[in-house]
């Protein structure tokens, strides 16, 4: 039985079941602080049960007499005072209270106590408070400004970040209206209003969404800011949560970056040019293109297209464009440069320039992005070929005096020795001597016409299948003479060599130009060794033929070496005009190989020319197809001769009848038809220049008219004449060695 009052008398009862379910202890004292027997609720009973003293957590009870605070408690209670207080035992919260203990008379006769455990609670408290100082420490350190206001627009929430932003504390800010600090006055009637809307609709078209809108600060700046707001209900009432930060910065780069585009724009339409910018996935495919109006109207469908799968790149320079892509792709390089034509579909060709730069890439290596700007540069490339017309023009003027005075020399050799073997009284010895050095004088004639015309206007390689050896021996018998007899010419050819394609002609040309290059270096005695070899070029087993000039002459400096091959430049003074080693540069690239001069002063130099192998011949080949084919008799060949030179004409009909030819003489094209409709000719040697038409216009007419295809031998001195891709045809440049003249006659008419 309790008292409800402690000064009331009156009392009711409490089931002791009842008070061992709940979560308290009671407990009585006499006057002296003892506590009685009887002491009971749910927190006791661990204790009543006897549970293990060491397990179980100590009771109120348990500390009644040694916990001051207790103590005091019940020191009070006995004096006639009520205390309330709150207790933590280890891990256990007690709220206590303490009263007199009253007999029926109303004398104190001890206390009364009661402690109700409210750990649980506690720790929820503990656990609530501590989750609200987190989320007020996450609110505190984010670095966009975050308010909170109620329906009334006072601001109830202001972090650190509104502090730096708006210049209020939070102090200072908490409580006022958003319409008094941070919203500008001419926003502040539809903030109102749109508060209004919500609360009484439920809709605001600005709620959970990023706007941009100008805000102000303490001092008045107004600034542009980009802010979200969402409603939070709470069992407060209704609130909202703002955050906002600051976007001046990324205003004025957008800005800039507007002004750059502008910029950019103006640049590129400037020079002509158009831009692109591919996006690409980590298999190196295009996702996403981006490309200038320019850029379509230079190329284009082409525009949308990376540069190695536009189609209109003329084939000559589609690898180049390949390569320089794939190397970008390789994660070798991060800028893309090619120099291409685009065919424009109306017979002309246009010249681009493209550069392209890597943005950024995958994990992967492959590019993500890439950007760049492509350039028409078709009136530049038109300016720099007249401009290489015109230094070129300027650079044979410049030579053109020392070429006259060589050919001066020559012709000049050649008329006193055929004057000295003309006279009556020359003996044969002398006669014969005579004759070689107008030998030697027209093999130096026929180099420096060569290489001039090779300079003004280079010949296209015409690809046959050539055997190295024979032309260098055919090249060393053409020169012999012109060498002193105190300089030695050794060779040394490899058996079995293969052959290679390429322009017989141009080869033995360039031969001459080192056999004759070699003997100017050489002061006295010394030798020449021309070598040929077979050697690899690749790993995959790819062949080149190696053609090795070497001298033991003066050799060359360094800085004399580093400009061998430029066109016109010479260290011979009046004696040379810098045209060989330019001629022989210009044959090895065109015909696909490279060019390699080792050279050191005072012991020598060795220039070795490396062409690509035939695939699947040798040098043995041509040999055997030579004695394979059937003999011919000399006599049984017709042969129809076109050429108008009053002296050339006369010279090769009596060359060829004395080799046993039959021939037939003609001096324009209008003789030549008319007389090869009563000559069966075997074969035709036709000068290209002829008065009427050209020679291959006979030739056409005359197969025409045959219904087959007679052999033709064209004759000229003419570097622009590329002969037609016909069967048996030959072209023999002039000047050419009668031998020479009469060999292509038997090939042609063997097949």
């Amino acid at each position: 039985m309790m008292p409800v009052d402690p000064h009331s008398k009156k009392t009711f009862k409490l089931d002791l079941e009842t008070v061992e379910l709940l979560p308290l202890v009671i407990w009585e004292t006499d006057s002296e602080g003892g506590i009685l027997p009887g002491a009971a609720g749910g927190v006791f009973q661990g204790r009543a049960k006897g549970e293990d003293s060491e397990e179980r957590e100590p009771c109120v009870v348990d500390v009644l007499d040694t916990e001051p605070e207790l103590k005091e408690a019940t020191r009070k209670a006995i004096a006639g005072e009520r205390t309330l207080f709150e207790l933590r035992l280890d891990s256990r919260v007690f709220v206590i209270t303490t009263a007199p203990r009253r007999d029926e008379d109303g004398a104190t006769v001890g206390s009364f106590g009661i402690a109700i455990d409210v750990t649980t609670e506690r720790q929820a408290q503990e656990t609530l408070s501590l989750r609200d100082e987190q989320l007020r420490q996450l609110v505190d350190t984010a670095l966009d400004a975050v308010v909170t206001c109620d329906v009334d627009s006072r601001i109830v929430v202001w972090n650190s970040g509104a502090e730096r932003l708006f210049g209020w504390s939070s102090a200072e800010a908490v409580g006022l209206r958003l319409t008094d600090t941070i919203i500008p006055a001419e926003f502040v009637e539809a903030h109102t209003a749109g508060m209004a809307r919500f609360i009484d609709t439920g809709e605001g078209p600005v709620l959970g969404r990023r706007i941009e809108i100008e805000a102000q600060d303490r001092d008045g700046r107004r600034f542009p800011v980009e802010l979200s707001i969402n409603p939070i209900p709470t069992s407060a009432g209704l609130s909202f949560s703002g955050f906002i930060r600051e976007i001046s910065d990324r205003r004025a780069a957008d800005q800039a970056i507007r002004e750059g585009e502008e910029r950019l724009g103006l640049a590129l339409r400037a020079i002509d040019a158009g831009a692109w910018d591919y996006t690409f996935d980590q298999a190196g495919a295009v996702v996403n293109a981006s490309v200038s109006e320019r850029m379509r109207s230079l190329i284009g469908d082409d525009a949308v297209l990376p540069p190695p799968v536009r189609s209109g790149i003329h084939l000559d320079d589609r690898v180049l464009v390949e390569e320089s892509w794939k190397a970008l792709l390789s994660d070798t390089v991060d800028d893309f440069v090619a120099e291409y034509r685009v065919e424009t579909g109306v017979q002309r060709e246009r010249w681009y320039r493209d550069h392209g730069q890597v943005f950024e890439r995958w994990e992967n290596g492959m590019p993500r992005r890439i950007a760049g700007v492509l350039t028409d540069i078709s009136r530049e490339r038109e300016i720099e070929e007249t401009l290489l017309a015109t230094q070129k023009i300027e650079a044979l003027g410049a030579v053109a005096g020392g070429f006259a005075h060589d050919l001066n020399n020559v012709l000049s050799a050649i008329q006193g020795h055929a004057s000295l073997a003309s006279l009556p009284s020359s003996p044969p010895g002398k006669i014969e001597e005579s004759l070689d050095v107008i030998q030697t004088a027209v093999t130096r004639g026929r180099a420096l016409t060569q290489n001039m015309m090779m300079l003004g206007r280079p010949t296209k390689i015409r690809r046959s299948s050539v055997d190295v050896d024979r032309v260098c021996r055919e090249t060393v018998a053409l020169v012999r003479p012109a060498v002193t007899k105190s300089i030695t010419i050794e060779e040394a050819y490899s058996p079995g060599a293969s052959r290679v394609l390429t322009d017989s002609n141009q080869l033995q040309q360039a031969i001459l130009n080192l056999l004759v290059n070699a003997r100017d270096a050489i002061d006295g005695e010394g030798f020449i060794r021309l070598r040929t070899a077979e050697v690899d070029i690749d790993p995959d087993g790819s062949l080149a033929i190696e053609v090795s000039v070497k001298d033991d002459g003066r050799g060359m400096p360094r800085e004399v070496l580093a400009n061998a091959t430029e066109a016109f430049f010479t260290t011979k003074g009046r004696r040379g005009n810098g045209l060989g080693l330019a001629m022989v540069r210009s044959f090895v690239t065109d015909s696909g190989g490279t060019l390699k001069i080792d050279s050191t002063p005072g012991q020598g130099t060795e220039v070795r020319l490396m062409l690509p192998a035939e695939a699947g011949a040798s040098a043995g080949d041509g040999a055997e197809a030579e004695e394979s084919r059937p003999k011919i008799e000399r006599g049984d060949v017709r042969v129809l001769l076109a050429e108008d030179h009053p002296l050339l004409r006369p010279m090769l009909l009596e060359a060829m009848s004395v080799a046993g030819f039959q021939v037939k003489a003609t001096a324009s094209a209008e003789e030549a038809l008319e007389a090869e409709k009563d000559w069966d000719a075997t074969i035709l040697v036709l000068d290209v220049n002829l008065p009427g038409a050209t020679g291959d216009t006979v030739a056409e007419a005359v197969r025409g008219r045959r219904g087959r295809d007679v052999p033709v031998i064209f004759i000229t001195g003419n570097n622009d004449f590329e002969i037609p891709e016909w069967p048996s045809v030959e072209l023999l440049r002039k000047p050419f060695g009668l031998a020479d003249l009469m060999d292509l006659i038997d090939q042609g008419v063997r097949g």
